[in-house]
């Protein structure tokens, strides 16, 4: 599942470089820190009991979530971007599956694509950021929910924090990445499950509760781990 806009191939190989040592460095990294789970009942649910379901977070968090859920071989919408070649290279290593496009571009064609993938197995995942992929930052976007109403699949929000971490703040997101041996705490909030073609008021209503709900949980484990944005 691949963007099939063309590349030099200059800057095809500068793709494959950079998100090979981008894997390479991340796990060797994230191999350090240690994990807390606090919803160990919706972890041994959906992934150890194999229950399809669609993952949501908030972008800060998105490069150690693509590291932590890869193994599940997630498909994850990517936006159509040169950036976005980067990010999609990395998440095929880690084992996720690539679908472009994001909710200004190609959003339509990349919920089918990512619909037909879950409903194509007996055990599949999709994920995305909500607040993807230029924000405004924690402000939630419909197409996850739209997704889970396609499909019947809980939508569930996801969310961990630290407090030994680098912030790119130079970034819209704030982004956030686990320094070496970090403690970091993971958690799943409420199961979202909708109705069959959902839309205006009540798909709104949904997108506030989703948006509601995962700056709860960032701020519950925020306070948890001490964790302050920077400005």
């Amino acid at each position: 599942m691949s963007e099939t806009r063309s590349y030099s191939v200059w800057q095809r190989v500068q793709f494959w470089l950079v998100s090979q040592l981008a894997a390479r460095l991340v796990r060797t990294l994230f191999r350090t820190c240690r994990v807390k789970i606090l919803r160990n009942d919706l972890a041994e649910k959906y992934f150890s009991k194999g229950r399809s379901a669609i993952g949501v977070t908030w972008h800060r968090g998105a490069i150690f979530s693509l590291y932590f859920f890869g193994k599940q071989h997630p498909a994850v919408m990517i936006s159509r971007s040169k950036d976005g070649e980067y990010l999609a290279r990395y998440l095929s290593i880690m084992g996720g599956v690539p679908v472009r496009g994001s909710s200004s571009r190609g959003g339509i064609a990349a919920l089918k694509e990512m619909a037909d993938y879950l409903q194509g197995g007996a055990t599949r995942y999709a994920a995305t950021v909500a607040d993807g992929p230029r924000g405004p930052r924690y402000k939630a976007k419909k197409g996850m929910i739209v997704l889970a109403s396609q499909t019947g699949l809980p939508l569930l929000p996801l969310m961990w924090s630290s407090d030994r971490v680098w912030v790119l703040k130079n970034t819209w997101d704030r982004t956030m990445i686990p320094k070496p041996f970090a403690k970091l705490v993971c958690t799943a909030g409420k199961e979202f499950r909708y109705p069959p073609g959902i839309r205006g008021r009540e798909l709104e209503a949904a997108r506030q509760e989703l948006e509601d709900e995962l700056n709860r949980l960032k701020d519950e484990l925020d306070q948890i781990t001490g964790y302050h944005e920077p400005a």
